[in-house]
Formats: C-alpha cells, sequence, structure tokens
C-alpha cells in the first residue's frame, strides 16, 4: 500500500514537471514566433526599400540612357584601362560595331585613316571627318569621348575656298585678256606683212595667223565671261568641228600618237558656241595624250541619239582609277605634278552652259569622254 502512495507522488511530481517545461516551451515558441514576425517584417521592409532603390537606379540609368542619345555627336565613354564602356546610336552610325568591350586605340587602327588628321580633325577609312573633344570623369574612373561629324563643314569650307580662287582667278584673267589683246592685235598686223613668196612660207603664214586668230577669240571669250556675256551659238557641223580639233592638235602631240575622226552623218549639226566646243575638244585630246604611258590612239566621234547629240573623245590608254574618277571635275584637283587642275572643270563648265552632260567610261582597255549636248531643233 505503501509502495503505491509513493509512485502515485512520483508520477504526480513528473506531470508537474512535464507541464512546467511545457509552458516554458509554449513561452518560448511564442517568443519565437515574435521574432520571427519582426525579421519578416524587417525583411519585408528591406526588400520595399531594395525594391524602390532598384527602381530609382534603373530610372536613372534610362535616363542617362536617354540623354547619351539625346546628345549631338557620338558619345563614347572608355574606363581607365581605355576599354570602351559606353556608347550611344550616333557612334555606331560613325565607328561601327562592335565598340563594346573593345579598347579605344583598337578602334582607333581599326576606322581612322593613316595619316588622316588635319586642322585638328581626323578622317575615317571611308572618307568622313570628325572632331574630338575628350573629358575626364571626376572620379577619375575614365573619360567621356565626344565626337562630332564635320564632314559637311568640311565640303563646304572647301567650295568656298575653292570659289574663292576662282573669282580671283577669274578677276586675273580677265585683267590678263585686257593686256594680251593690244601686242595681239600689233603681232596680227606684223604677221599680214610677212612674205608670202613660196607656198611653204604661205603656209606657215597662215597657220600662224590661224593660231593668232584662235587665241584672239578665246581671248574675247575670256572677256565675255567675265563680264557674264551670253555666249553666242551658231549651228556647227560636227564633222567640220572634229576635223578641225584634229587638224589643230596633230602637230602638239607625241610622236606617235594619232587622231582619227569618225561621224556616220555628215550633215549632223548641233547649236553651240563652235570656240568653247573646240577648246573643250582640244583639252580632252590633250588629257588623253598625256595620259598614254606610250603612243596614244585617240577616235572623235559623234551621233545623235534620241534627242542629243553626242561629241566623244575614246583612247586606248590605261583607264583612270575609281578614287580619281570621282573627282575629275573638281576644280584645282589634278594627278599630274604641273598641272593646275582646271581643264577637266572648264571642260564641265562648257558643256553645262549648253545645257547637256559629260559621262565618262574607263576601263584598264581605255577611257571614254561623251559631251551630250542638246540636239538642234527642227523647223516645222
Amino acid at each position: 500500500m505503501a509502495s503505491q502512495s509513493l509512485q502515485s507522488q512520483q508520477l504526480q511530481s513528473a506531470f508537474q514537471v512535464f507541464n512546467h517545461q511545457s509552458e516554458l516551451l509554449e513561452e518560448s515558441y511564442r517568443e519565437l514566433q515574435d521574432t520571427v514576425a519582426g525579421l519578416t517584417r524587417r525583411l519585408r521592409a528591406a526588400q520595399r526599400d531594395r525594391l524602390a532603390e532598384l527602381t530609382k537606379k534603373e530610372r536613372l540609368s534610362r535616363r542617362l540612357a536617354d540623354l547619351l542619345e539625346s546628345l549631338p555627336g557620338a558619345i563614347v565613354v572608355i574606363d581607365a584601362d581605355g576599354v570602351i564602356r559606353q556608347q550611344n546610336t550616333e557612334a555606331s552610325d560613325l565607328l561601327h560595331q562592335p565598340l563594346i568591350g573593345h579598347a579605344w586605340a583598337s578602334i582607333v587602327r581599326r576606322e581612322v585613316s593613316n595619316g588622316g588628321s588635319q586642322d585638328g580633325n581626323i578622317q575615317l577609312r571611308d572618307g568622313r571627318w570628325f572632331n574630338l573633344a575628350r573629358r575626364v570623369l571626376k572620379s577619375g574612373s575614365g573619360e567621356i569621348l565626344h565626337l562630332t561629324d564635320v564632314t559637311e563643314e568640311r565640303q563646304l569650307s572647301e567650295l568656298r575656298q575653292r570659289n574663292e580662287r576662282l573669282t580671283a582667278i577669274g578677276e586675273m584673267t580677265a585683267e590678263f585678256a585686257h593686256q594680251v589683246r593690244t601686242p595681239l592685235a600689233s603681232t596680227m598686223l606684223y604677221v599680214g606683212q610677212l612674205s608670202k613668196d613660196t607656198p611653204k612660207q604661205e603656209r606657215v603664214v597662215g597657220k600662224i595667223v590661224d593660231g593668232l586668230n584662235d587665241l584672239k577669240r578665246m581671248v574675247n571669250d575670256m572677256l565675255g565671261f567675265a563680264a557674264g556675256a551670253k555666249r553666242a551659238q551658231e549651228q556647227v557641223n560636227v564633222t567640220e568641228l572634229l576635223a578641225d580639233v584634229r587638224d589643230s592638235i596633230e602637230g602638239q602631240l607625241k610622236a606617235g600618237t594619232t587622231v582619227s575622226v569618225s561621224v556616220a552623218d555628215s550633215d549632223l549639226c548641233v547649236a553651240a558656241n563652235r570656240d568653247a566646243l573646240k577648246g573643250a575638244l582640244l583639252n580632252l585630246v590633250t588629257n588623253a595624250d598625256q595620259a598614254a604611258e606610250g603612243a596614244a590612239s585617240i577616235l572623235l566621234h559623234g551621233h545623235r541619239f534620241s534627242d542629243s547629240v553626242h561629241l566623244c573623245v575614246t583612247d586606248d590608254g590605261p583607264g583612270i582609277a575609281d578614287d580619281v574618277k570621282a573627282r575629275l571635275f573638281e576644280p584645282f584637283f589634278t594627278t599630274r605634278p604641273q598641272g593646275t587642275g582646271l581643264g577637266l572643270a572648264v571642260v564641265k563648265a562648257v558643256v553645262s552652259a549648253h545645257g547637256g552632260e559629260i559621262a565618262v567610261h574607263s576601263s584598264d582597255r581605255g577611257t571614254n569622254f561623251s559631251l551630250q549636248l542638246p540636239a538642234e531643233r527642227q523647223e516645222s
């Protein structure tokens, strides 16, 4: 009986200990729940703050990207190691891809023309020019490069300078023509008094007179051009014109060079200033002779095509390089050390003054210049 009473007391005591521990565990669990809830709230708040910060940075990044795109010119951002980290669309258009992740020095070697620096501007391999401005970042972590395309400005500047030179040449030419007229008239007077006792002397004197008359007409044309006078036009027989060009220049060509004339329609005519056309064709024949590596074979031919008359000068020379061909008619552009660069520019001006066009076709087998002039209108 005593034994059962002892066991009952021990069991009751153990039950009380269990209840006490259970209460302690429950209290600890509640405290843990409160702690977890607090941590959860702080974590959510931190997440909200972090999200707001990321959103703010994203907006700032988009704004900076928009600013890069909105800035005039090409923008390139490089880091302290000279590697490109940012760019705008204009930079891609100017310098081509790829750019990001490449060293700026390698882009310069890839895109910039050798020796292509002039007046503080830099020339690309494709012919465009740009101005480069550099700014070091305040953090010292790199640079911002601002590249401005100045190709059009350079072209306008070159055109303005060329026009100024042409104006100066025009004024000088007019003054020169005035000064030449008096001694030219005296020379023609004395030539007329030369002896013509033999047929040979008569031919020589005739050639001299013809040359002086051509010079006189050119002087008058220069004066008329300088004064803005309209050149008189006449009906010019193409066969006779081309034959005159051949006869006038044959004695001035290299040994072995031949000039032939071919016109299918002997009655073909064009309304033009004869002397101006003759001068343009003489210029083309001279160029063909000088461009030939040896003796040249030059053909002068004319034909009518649709509503235009084509006067052509064809040679069997080495042809014209594409880069030279693109600039043939620019005033002052020449490939000859002693050339003025005005010959073909004058040819184009003559053709334009007649309301026509000039076409050039060239290969390694020869070159053809075609002066395409409006055909005369037939009377009804």
